[in-house]
């Protein structure tokens, strides 16, 4: 279903039921959208997560992950999945919204998902399901503690928003051994004040890649973060970024200027100024590469089966199928053939094979193959 990229468990029954199709990976008994729908809501998650991992680990063990950076970082951050008015689970959170100026209670799920940052591959690592009543926060470090037993070696810091400045979450990264870098955007903690006070003494770096100019300043030593020990790492950074727009007809260089801050435990000389500049804006890798593509394209935020076991089961999957496509698209076509598919377009490619190739399964070839 998820690498034919088919947007609910029904459309996949339909194509179930086309003669002489999927009986080549499914075999002639074929399930119903409600018996796939039960089934994931009883498999065990941790069995779809070693699959994972192990697709992950081979990618790695292949040389897939390959980057130029000393450092390797991962990105913890939550999404919304879905939300409804009338239907709701055990598990599902709660909120109220007006509605015609009446006062309307939402159910909606929300998980937490890792995600490797600055590869050519989206990779996601795990996710998490927020339970009612609890922060992302709290259930990214249920999620930071079972990632750590399956990918230690995989990352050396994560980065994160400003939501996750907070001294419990940092010393449980840095207890285990993973630096932090988190966006600063309370004017009014202590650190954002002293770091503003100190800048005015500074001379800034100017940095420049591609059409994005920064001034950056880079201080340290700070001991100002309420309950964490070792001393933060402060870099600012005032940017003119140059977008090529179109406007009545005509296209147009204007010129952006943004304002960022990040907080990190990392000291400079294990992590010059550009590369922690560059893992800032990487953390938008997960916004962008995975989240954006997976919700646009793939169907995440549908609710396939709404049971909070079957949730967690179907996104693990889909970051399988997800995984595999972007290795298959990336690692394994050539480039001439890229140059004329996109990842989505071969779904479509995929689909067509099924319908006209003779092949079998390698789970079916010890049952009986059906006439075609």
């Amino acid at each position: 279903m998820f690498a034919l990229r088919m947007g609910s468990l029904n459309a996949a029954e339909e194509e179930l039921r086309i003669p002489r199709r999927m009986e080549k990976i499914v075999g002639n008994k074929k399930a119903s959208a409600d018996s796939v729908g039960r089934v994931f809501a009883q498999i065990y998650s941790d069995s779809i997560r070693d699959m994972l991992s192990e697709i992950n680990h081979k990618l790695k063990r292949n040389k897939a992950l390959r980057t130029d950076w000393p450092m390797r970082f991962a990105s913890f951050d939550g999404h919304e999945l879905f939300s409804s008015r009338s239907r709701c689970c055990s598990k599902c959170r709660m909120r109220t919204i007006t509605v015609k100026d009446k006062p309307v209670i939402e159910y909606y799920h929300s998980i937490v998902v890792c995600h490797l940052i600055g590869f050519g591959l989206a990779l996601p690592l795990d996710c998490e399901p927020m339970l009612p009543g609890e922060g992302e926060v709290i259930a990214a470090k249920r999620l930071f503690k079972r990632v750590l037993e399956n990918y230690s070696r995989f990352f050396d810091a994560v980065v994160v928003d400003n939501l996750y400045l907070e001294a419990p979450f940092i010393n449980l990264c840095l207890s285990h051994g993973k630096d932090v870098v988190a966006v600063l955007k309370d004017e009014r903690s202590i650190l954002m004040q002293d770091a503003q006070g100190l800048l005015k003494l500074i001379e800034p770096v100017t940095l420049k890649e591609e059409k994005v100019t920064a001034h950056v300043w880079d201080i340290e030593g700070f001991g100002t973060l309420e309950g964490v020990m070792p001393p933060v790492r402060v870099l600012h950074s005032e940017e003119e970024e140059r977008k090529r727009k179109r406007r009545a007809g005509k296209w147009k260089i204007e010129t952006e200027e943004h304002n960022w801050w990040w907080a990190t435990t990392i000291p400079k000389d294990k992590l010059s100024s550009r590369l922690l500049w560059r893992a800032g804006h990487r953390r938008w890798d997960i916004e962008n590469d995975l989240y954006n593509d997976l919700v646009n394209n793939w169907y995440m935020d549908h609710c396939f089966k709404h049971h909070p076991t079957a949730i967690v089961n179907l996104v693990l999957t889909l970051f399988i199928a997800f995984v595999l496509m972007q290795s298959f698209y990336k690692l394994n076509m050539k480039q001439q053939m890229r140059a004329h598919f996109t990842l989505i377009s071969i779904a479509t490619q995929l689909l067509i094979a099924l319908a006209v190739s003779d092949f079998v399964a390698p789970w079916l070839k010890l049952l009986p193959v059906p006439d075609t």
